[in-house]
């Protein structure tokens, strides 16, 4: 049983667990916590609510909420970002959902519930949403299988970059 929340004083060191895991160096799992909370874990405490308001991010970023998923032990299991909308480039590798699993917990099926419950966060709190876009790298058959098992229809798949590709699927809220 998982739970998202944004962190709170108490989550210190369940957050520092988290963050020092051997994450893939193109994963940024804590948005703005070099650039806005200089890496002070209470002032990102104290900011990251205002992300979803668009304050403290740059003016090229988008309102958003980065929501974090607690198990029943309360270890930092992964992390959602939620984004409120999309911009050129969200529309076609970012999408309104970008989630990640620490690496000490995948495969124990983490993402697809983290998945489950971004969507229902969704559907809760920003009704003018009705189908979202999530994306992942082609080839990445365990975020292939997450985002299916979640009622994702692929669209396509584009050219991001030299050979990087990125499938592009919606999953409708209604």
């Amino acid at each position: 049983m998982l739970s998202l929340r944004l962190l709170s004083l108490d989550d210190r060191e369940a957050f520092y667990k988290a963050f020092n895991e051997p994450w893939e160096s193109h994963f940024d799992f804590i948005h703005y916590w070099e650039s806005l909370a200089d890496m002070n874990f209470d002032k990102y405490v104290a900011m990251s609510p205002g992300f979803s308001q668009g304050l403290h991010i740059p003016k090229e970023h988008v309102p958003a909420i980065l929501l974090f998923a607690f198990n029943e032990l309360g270890e930092i299991v992964g992390r959602t970002s939620i984004r409120y909308e999309l911009t050129e480039q969200l529309l076609k590798e970012g999408g309104h959902i970008g989630y990640g699993v620490c690496p000490s917990h995948r495969r124990k099926g983490y993402a697809t519930e983290i998945l489950k419950l971004s969507l229902n966060w969704v559907k809760s709190n920003l009704p003018n949403i009705n189908k979202v876009l999530v994306t992942c790298d082609d080839g990445n058959i365990g975020s292939q299988k997450t985002i299916e098992s979640n009622n994702g229809e692929l669209e396509n798949i584009i050219e991001v970059g030299k050979g990087h590709r990125k499938m592009r699927y919606w999953i409708s809220l209604l």
